[in-house]
């Protein structure tokens, strides 16, 4: 391993500045119409719009179609339990923990006309929430609930769907395609910005600006894995979030954050220093050196834990280390794909189901070190688990 690694700056910085700029503009703002107007010629976008065309029969939405909104009592709400999942208690502790009645959404309802009531198919627990903090005397009691409400007897162009029915249907699509789960790249973008320019105090935000700040000192950038589906990778590019706040310990008490977040920094920095020209940075490669640097702070002994040793990771492993990838697997991507065939073939041979655990990728990384005569202190890494792979 005498590979020769010539450092010097990094040529790709300047894109990492520039995304990272972009995570943060000047003016957030864009018009509705501007927003959409790339849709407006999408292929899927126009094949969806015929279908609705076709279904409503030439017909055009009228306002009445959309329901009201209305302020209701919430001793006149009910909740349909064929609908509704059951309460979650987990979820209702979670949003009074984190309770402003200024992002408390509207509750869907059906008005029920025989009996001049409200049937909640949406918002059960945002619902639940406002009726405990009133009970509690937390919500003046003259307060109403917003409701969004749709007659039980409207009809509308397309469907044959009313009342309750509409409801059930409803309550499926929301919780279901109808609403897309956030995705970690626009989690984090949030958090930072809510600490960056609306100045949180909220630790989670807290913690994403500082991941922010590694993912900046080493001249990377997070990015949406949606945004580069087809296209080209961008140096520095991150798209595995979840990956990163996993080895930072994001959300975690700050006595441990502060300790765990340098193992992020360590896995980045390893990678700025030896692989800063690749198309993207490998989630694979970044869980690999974050959890051999979480390793080597070692763990005290307790009575139920017997510990590990402290083995600090010199700086003539960190570049064997590159040196095994690059003459090996040419690269982390390679590597990292190498992991999955040689698990694969593991886990054949002991007869055991096929699936992937990203944690074998920093045991075989230190079994291979070995194997081929590393004589520098590592880490113990659990390479006994994969024995033979």
């Amino acid at each position: 391993m005498n590979h020769l690694i010539t450092k010097g700056p990094n040529p790709y910085a300047p894109i990492a500045e520039i995304r990272n700029r972009e995570l943060t503009p000047d003016n957030p703002y864009e018009k509705l119409s501007d927003r959409v107007q790339p849709l407006l010629s999408d292929r899927k976008i126009l094949e969806a719009v015929l279908s609705l065309k076709e279904r409503i029969d030439g017909n055009v939405y009228q306002p009445h179609h959309f329901g009201r909104l209305e302020l209701v009592k919430a001793s006149f709400i009910d909740i349909n339990v064929d609908i509704q999942r059951l309460l979650e208690k987990p979820h209702i502790v979670n949003i009074i923990f984190n309770f402003d009645p200024r992002i408390l959404q509207p509750v869907n309802v059906t008005y029920i006309k025989a009996t001049g009531r409200y049937s909640a198919w949406n918002g059960q627990h945002s619902s639940a929430v406002f009726a405990v903090l009133l009970h509690f005397g937390l919500i003046d009691p003259e307060t109403l609930i917003q409701c969004k409400v749709v007659d039980d007897d409207l009809t509308v162009p397309g469907s044959s769907l009313v009342g309750e029915a509409l409801g059930n249907f409803s309550f499926r699509i929301i919780n279901g395609n109808g609403s897309l789960p956030v995705d970690a790249f626009s989690k984090h973008r949030s958090r930072v910005n809510g600490v960056r320019k609306y100045n949180s105090n909220l630790q989670e935000d807290l913690q994403s600006l500082e991941i922010q700040k590694i993912m900046e000192k080493n001249k990377m950038f997070p990015w949406p894995t949606a945004k580069v589906r087809g296209k080209k990778l961008e140096p520095g590019m991150i798209t595995y979030i979840h990956g990163v706040n996993s080895i930072a310990g994001h959300n975690t008490d700050p006595k441990s954050f502060k300790t765990t977040k340098t193992d992020l920094d360590f896995a980045l920095s390893w990678h700025n220093t030896y692989f800063p020209n690749e198309l993207g940075v490998d989630g694979g490669i970044i869980l690999t050196m974050g959890r051999l640097h979480a390793a080597s702070r070692g763990r005290p002994v307790t009575k139920k834990d017997p510990g590990l040793e402290k083995v600090p990771i010199t700086k003539k492993l960190e570049k064997e280390l590159a040196d095994l990838i690059r003459n090996n697997y040419l690269n982390p991507v390679g590597f990292h794909q190498n992991c999955k065939t040689r698990l694969n073939a593991w886990q054949k041979k002991k007869n055991l189901p096929l699936s992937w655990s990203d944690s074998c990728l920093t045991p075989i990384l230190i079994i291979d070190y070995l194997a081929q005569g590393g004589t520098e202190p590592v880490p113990l890494v659990g390479i006994t688990v994969y024995n033979g792979i």
